[in-house]
């Protein structure tokens, strides 16, 4: 059945009631969706970069320290020997693809189920969107002051048109925020108050719904 959220005005004072429905404010939430969506966010956000040398890569010389017999040390080959200081790395990090993949089904299935348990929560709400002339970082701290969510962590949503209003937020200890097209599950979920603006509103259920 349709739910209610507040919606807030330019000084943080509620004005209205928002009336939502669809599967993207009302669905069940899917533990297994959610958790696969996270973890390939998670393994996309790795780089998997990190590389050192073998015995095969590192700088020296193929020539044997010393003979293999009669000097009373232990044989070498190679100054590039794993046991030598200096020498390659055995099993160390190497570059490589991150092959962990879901698909967009299960994605939507996630986001819809991590916007759902905001709503439930009653920890989403709408706000307006103030076009700053200039940015303004303290009058968007005294808009959530007035709200009364300031200092929780917050994943602001906005239509990504209004560079003054995102560079007034971006300072805000806490807060988030994003294009409403690029939202996900784990975003939602990795914050306790889910806030957008109007037009962002409108965004969401046209991309996802």
């Amino acid at each position: 059945m349709p739910v209610e959220v507040k919606c807030y005005n330019k000084i943080g004072k509620e004005e209205e009631r928002i009336t939502l429905e669809g599967e993207l404010f009302e669905s069940k939430f899917d533990e297994t969706a959610v958790y696969y969506a996270v973890l390939d966010y998670l393994a996309k956000q790795r780089q998997f970069t990190a590389k050192v040398k073998n015995r095969g890569e590192v700088a020296g010389s193929g020539r044997k320290p010393w003979r293999q017999k009669g000097t009373g040390r232990a044989r070498a080959g190679s100054r590039r020997s794993p046991l030598w200081v200096g020498g390659g790395v055995v099993f160390g990090p190497r570059p490589r693809e991150v092959n962990f993949k879901i698909n967009k089904k299960i994605k939507r299935k996630a986001l819809k189920s991590a916007i759902s348990k905001r709503v439930s929560d009653g920890h989403f709400i709408v706000i307006e969107e103030e076009r700053f002339d200039k940015p303004s970082t303290k009058k968007m701290a005294d808009t959530l002051k007035a709200i009364g969510i300031y200092g929780e962590k917050i994943l602001l949503l906005y239509k990504g048109e209004n560079e003054n209003f995102y560079k007034s937020c971006r300072n805000i200890e806490g807060v988030d925020i994003i294009p409403a097209s690029l939202v996900n599950a784990y975003k939602v979920l990795e914050n306790d108050w889910l806030v957008l603006t109007k037009d962002a509103l409108g965004t969401l259920v046209e991309v996802f719904k």
